[in-house]
């Protein structure tokens, strides 16, 4: 019988471990930007360790798992984190597929780049079509998508990426399972 490797213990405890710094890293620091909504925070950083070590369901579930201990204290009824789920998930899901085809140095540079523009692409569209009216009851302006929006995820995802990048390497062994 094939054991399932994402399930063994240690991957379930790396995915635990990774979302319980992330949910500190979601709730504390974080920088706040303009709109102050807006606040570029460090979560995505395990995440992204854990999926570029584990794979695309491991780097889910610590996200879901970060985001579910940020609904404990949400300051916007569950939408934030939602937000925050989707946003990681775009970023991490076809960075962690193309780091998988091409585990280099190299491979790692393009796979924060493709992460990162789907990230900013679907924040922009998120942002105007789902999150703005379920906080608003309105549609932003495209003018606020194109000034705030999109540069906030711009920032973002060239902080963590190249945070990303710095460190998963060195980490690289503690990430991964030994057999």
């Amino acid at each position: 019988m094939k054991r399932n490797k994402m399930l063994s213990t240690a991957n379930m405890t790396r995915i635990a471990v990774l979302g319980a710094i992330s949910a500190v890293l979601f709730a504390w620091p974080e920088i706040t930007v303009i709109p102050p909504f807006y606040k570029l925070d460090f979560s995505t950083l395990p995440v992204l360790l854990g999926g570029f070590a584990m794979g695309v369901g491991p780097g889910v579930l610590i996200v879901l798992l970060k985001d579910l201990i940020g609904l404990t204290h949400s300051g916007t009824a569950g939408v934030g984190e939602l937000a925050d789920f989707i946003m990681t998930c775009a970023m991490l899901i076809p960075a962690v597929l193309v780091y998988q085809r091409k585990k280099t140095l190299v491979g790692a540079l393009i796979s924060l780049a493709v992460g990162s523009a789907a990230m900013i692409v679907v924040s922009a569209l998120v942002n105007a079509f789902l999150l703005f009216p379920l906080l608003t009851k309105s549609m932003p302006s495209m003018e606020f998508i194109l000034t705030s929006t999109i540069p906030f995820n711009l920032l973002k995802a060239v902080v963590i990426s190249i945070i990303t990048y710095l460190v998963y390497k060195p980490l690289s062994p503690v990430l991964h399972v030994r057999r």
